[in-house]
């Protein structure tokens, strides 16, 4: 079952066409100055993780996501963060869908980039591989259509724009 939903995370990558990406890239983060940092299963694996319980507008009761802090991958991919806090970031989900969030959410919220949803991984058809998760329960200004809108799943691409 581990190796049908590691193939299955692997080939939902490949289909996020960024320039010569490698199959196992999940995702592609490109920096302020045009340098594309790619991020496979392992890589986002040794991040520290973080755990949001809470309900969404697209699933049925409480769920519990984890993954690692969308800031940290951010931080991962910039010299110095101070020049990504008023930044935007542009992103890309499998299937091509976009939206753009300001950066700060990512420090101001604890979003994460969740892997995991009720201790699975997320599949494609679950949303996965990566879903932009916020902390919707823990905060009442979360819980409006503005920050429902910035819940990308499938996520595979972001771009640090200023």
């Amino acid at each position: 079952m581990l190796r049908r939903w590691f193939l299955a995370g692997a080939m939902a990558a490949s289909a996020c066409r960024v320039g010569a990406r490698s199959q196992d890239d999940l995702l592609v983060v490109t920096g302020p100055g045009g340098q594309r940092h790619r991020f496979t299963e392992d890589d986002l694996a040794g991040f520290d993780w973080h755990r949001i319980a809470t309900h969404t507008v697209w699933t049925e009761g409480l769920r519990v996501f984890e993954g690692p802090l969308l800031r940290d991958v951010l931080a991962a991919c910039v010299a110095d963060t101070a020049e990504i806090g008023q930044a935007s970031l542009a992103m890309r989900a499998l299937n091509d869908f976009r939206i753009d969030m300001p950066a700060r959410d990512a420090w101001e919220f604890d979003v994460i980039l969740a892997r995991t949803m009720d201790g699975a991984p997320m599949r494609v058809r679950d949303k996965g591989p990566l879903w932009v998760v916020y902390p919707r329960d823990d905060r009442r200004e979360l819980q409006t259509a503005l920050y429902d809108e910035r819940w990308i799943w499938q996520l595979c691409e972001i771009q640090i724009t200023a």
